[in-house]
């Protein structure tokens, strides 16, 4: 039957104290109180919270910024009306929490229910004694209740700021959320805010538009009155001249001249306009790229002949009007050869383009058609200007001819005509304006009313829940590993294993503390789970024995009170019991316990052997168990050290194993002082002794130099003292299915 062996090679050891996986597993398995008591003391606490904290429910409300149409203006050309404006939405957002809103928001939510202001206030507040003092006891109009709203005021403005959250949401939409416990009050506020935006822009849209109401009005009442002078003045001056009736001719000369001169400056108005946009599309131009000259098309034969060609057809406009009327089919007809001439002019002009472009740039096109159309309307403007300065000259001759007193009421009619259009103008612009008054909303639509919310947004049960485990369990394993990185004890055999790169042969538990030489004897004998690990320590020791053989044992520790003198008695004990002949000795010159754990006398022993004050046979003593001798420390030496730095020690144990199959040695602590570095040389192993817990992991590390240092063979470690926590899986399982209870 193949032996059941426990390998000798030199096992990898760990570098330094860097933790990995097993050793981090180990941790949390070792400290596993504290990785499960932390995520269930933060679900108690988040429970607690839980119950403790009121919903708090969120509506939410949108409203739309829409682009802000310009003004309707009589412009002489539709391309130069003014591009629509973008409202910046953070203006928007900044507007939501203002005060002026949340003041018209709390006026539209009093319209609606007042009881939610009192709920807003609270019943415990000052404020709401207020809102109850204006209610109830104040008079209408006293200064108290002035001071007590402005109070009741403020705190229902502070209060609405501190729920508000606004949000932007591109391209031209603003979210409005409300926060409060009561889901009516948060949908209520949340739309009286939205409606008290939109009441804000539409106001202040309108009032642009009642300005200009305002503005014309007066200006109408300033022509009126100016109306009455001159239609004063005519009175009179016909009256002074005997005149009922303004001759035929005088009547059509005052009309076409009056007629003409308003043409004039509309052709002005017009020339000066084009003139402007052909200025402003060549700065754009000269951007883009390609870059084209405008000048060419000044230049160009075509163009300039059908400019001369448009000249002409409004100078015999101009002239049939002076003759005839609009409707007139000659004067119908050379309308018409204008509108041609035209339609040609800007076909011409657009073909110029083409032929000009240099690189597909739609920017650029667009650009130079609009250019084209300017410089069409500039020169059909010009033309215009050039036939009624031509023909404007005529009629003022023809005006300058009529009698002194004629040319005096002319005057005066020509001035009371020119009031009268720009009165008919005004009037017609005063009810353009109060349509737009009416009719003009503001650049803000609600997108969306809020809701009653039924869900609260906070606090949120599942997510606290789950987050207060993983923050618990984040905690619990992070103080595990804190913990035992402040820890500097070895606490387990797979730590002492990857330390010292050497198998732990056996786990003791703790035992009696006043454990007597009977106790020991009958602990031995028993099947408690102390005495099942010295039984597996020796089993241990024997399956290594049979790749190299052990007849001399030498078992130490890092320090005192950690058990090793108890470990060495036990497994003699153990080893005598099997049958095998044993000797133990008491190398422990300095603090012998061999001889009280067995209940020896200690008069003589090792210390009268190495002096020569007694022979071998003196010194070793009997036990209770056939099978086990031992000799004891005897008295104690002056000098240990230079006692055991001898060769008798050498021929000692050299004559013991010639007696006995096994030679167990109780030295003192290693690291303590340097007896047992002596005797580490002359001996088959070394057992190191470690209380988990208790040792300190750098003295495991010097105890393995130490050895090494002294050349002397280290089989393998025996962990004392250990608690069912520390001694691992099969401590546990095996001592409670095999093991009596200590």
């Amino acid at each position: 039957m193949e032996p059941t062996t426990l390998s000798t090679q030199p096992m990898t050891e760990p570098s330094g104290d860097v933790l990995d996986l097993r050793q981090i597993l180990r941790t949390l398995r070792r400290r596993w109180i504290m990785v499960v008591s932390a995520p269930l003391l933060a679900l108690i606490v988040t429970i607690g919270y839980l119950r403790a904290t009121p919903r708090v429910y969120e509506a939410m409300s949108i409203v739309r910024a829409q682009q802000s149409s310009p003004p309707f203006l009589a412009l002489p050309f539709p391309n130069q009306q003014r591009p629509p404006q973008q409202i910046d939405l953070k203006t928007v957002e900044r507007l939501v929490t203002t005060r002026l809103t949340i003041q018209e928001a709390l006026r539209l939510l009093k319209e609606k229910d007042k009881a939610v202001l009192e709920q807003l206030l609270g019943r415990e507040s000052n404020a709401s004694l207020a809102f109850a003092f204006i209610q109830q006891q104040a008079p209408a109009r006293s200064q108290s209740r002035d001071t007590a709203l402005t109070d009741v005021q403020n705190v229902l403005v502070e209060k609405v700021l501190k729920m508000v959250r606004t949000k932007i949401i591109e391209p031209d939409l603003v979210e409005i959320r409300i926060r409060h416990s009561d889901p009516k009050i948060a949908a209520l506020v949340a739309n009286s805010l939205a409606e008290a935006m939109v009441q804000r822009f539409t106001a202040e849209s309108q009032r642009e538009a009642s300005q200009e109401r305002r503005y014309i009005e007066a200006s109408l009442r300033t022509l009126e009155q100016q109306l009455q002078e001159l239609e004063a003045q005519i009175a009179k001056e016909k009256q002074r001249l005997g005149i009922v009736d303004i001759p035929k001719e005088m009547e059509t000369l005052l009309t076409a001249l009056h007629t003409y001169e308003l043409e004039l400056n509309n052709a002005q108005a017009q020339r000066d306009a084009a003139a402007e946009a052909v200025a402003r599309l060549q700065e754009q131009l000269a951007k883009e790229q390609p870059i084209v000259s405008v000048d060419v098309l000044k230049d160009d034969p075509i163009l300039k002949q059908m400019r001369d060609q448009l000249a002409q057809l409004e100078v015999e406009r101009a002239r049939l009007l002076a003759t005839f009327t609009v409707e007139h089919p000659e004067v119908q007809q050379v309308e018409e050869r204008i509108a041609a001439l035209r339609e040609a002019l800007t076909k011409q002009a657009r073909q110029l383009v083409k032929e000009r472009e240099v690189a597909p740039n739609p920017a650029y096109q667009f650009l130079y058609q609009q250019l084209m159309t300017a410089e069409t309307n500039r020169f059909s403007a010009e033309a215009r200007l050039e036939a009624l300065n031509r023909f404007l000259p005529t009629l003022r001759q023809r005006l300058t001819a009529l009698p002194e007193n004629q040319r005096r009421l002319s005057a005066l009619m020509r001035k009371a005509q020119a009031a009268e259009q720009v009165y008919t103008n005004l009037l017609m612009r005063l009810e353009e304006v109060r349509i737009r008054e009416a009719t003009r909303v503001g650049n803000l639509t609600i997108a969306d009313v809020a809701t009653l919310p039924h869900d609260p947004v906070s606090p949120r049960p599942l997510v606290s829940l789950v987050l207060a485990l993983f923050l618990g369990l984040f905690l619990g394993i992070a103080g595990a590993l804190l913990a035992e990185g402040l820890n500097e004890t070895v606490t387990d055999p797979e730590e002492v294993t990857e330390r010292l790169g050497i198998p732990v042969l056996a786990q003791v538990p703790r035992t009696r503390p006043d454990l007597t030489h009977e106790h020991l004897l009958d602990l031995m004998a028993s099947r408690r789970s102390a005495a099942e690990a010295i039984r597996t320590l020796r089993a241990n020791l024997k399956f290594l024995s049979r790749q190299r053989p052990m007849r001399s044992l030498l078992i130490t520790s890092t320090v005192p009170e950690e058990g090793k003198t108890f470990i060495a008695t036990a497994l003699a004990v153990a080893w005598a019991q099997a049958g095998h002949r044993t000797v133990l000795i008491d190398f422990d010159l300095r603090r012998p316990q061999v001889h009280e754990c067995l209940g020896l006398p200690n008069e003589k022993g090792l210390t009268n052997l190495l002096v020569g004050t007694a022979d071998l046979k003196e010194v070793l003593q009997p036990t209770a168990l056939r099978n086990l001798q031992v000799i004891t420390s005897g008295p104690l030496p002056p000098n240990p050290a230079e006692l055991l730095d001898s060769e008798q020690i050498g021929k000692l144990l050299e004559s013991l194993k010639e007696q006995a199959e096994i030679v167990i040695l109780d030295t003192p602590p290693i690291l303590a002082v340097s007896d047992t570095a002596l005797l580490a040389p002359l001996v088959d192993a070394i057992l190191a002794v470690f209380v988990p817990g208790s040792t300190l992991r750098p003295m495991v590390q010097q105890l393995k130099d130490q050895v090494a240092l002294a050349q002397g063979f280290l089989v393998g470690a025996v962990l004392n003292k250990v608690t069912p926590s520390r001694g691992g899986y099969y401590y546990r399982y095996y001592h409670r299915y095999y093991g009596e209870p200590d």
